[in-house]
């Protein structure tokens, strides 16, 4: 689907590849390959903790051991008050 939808862009098949391949593993928190997929990994789990009101716990357990970047850990330690 990612594919076809932006098959007339302009963006090269290596670009189109790469965005298939983020939408597919967004929630892929092992193997993360690459730091746009660690910020696509970081930005997701951020926006729907928010939104589904994650436990403290559930936080602090991503924040310990996956969030790498420093402007995820900042956010998530902002937005959840940790």
């Amino acid at each position: 689907m990612v594919k076809e939808f932006l098959s007339d862009t302009g963006m090269t098949e290596e670009q189109i590849e790469r965005v298939a391949f983020l939408v597919g593993h967004h929630h892929t928190f092992s193997d993360i390959d690459g730091i746009d997929h660690r910020i696509l990994i970081e930005a997701d789990y951020i926006v729907n903790a928010a939104e589904n009101g994650y436990s403290r716990q559930n936080v602090e357990h991503f924040l310990q051991k996956f969030a790498k970047t420093e402007s995820g850990i900042r956010i998530l330690k902002t937005v959840f008050r940790i």
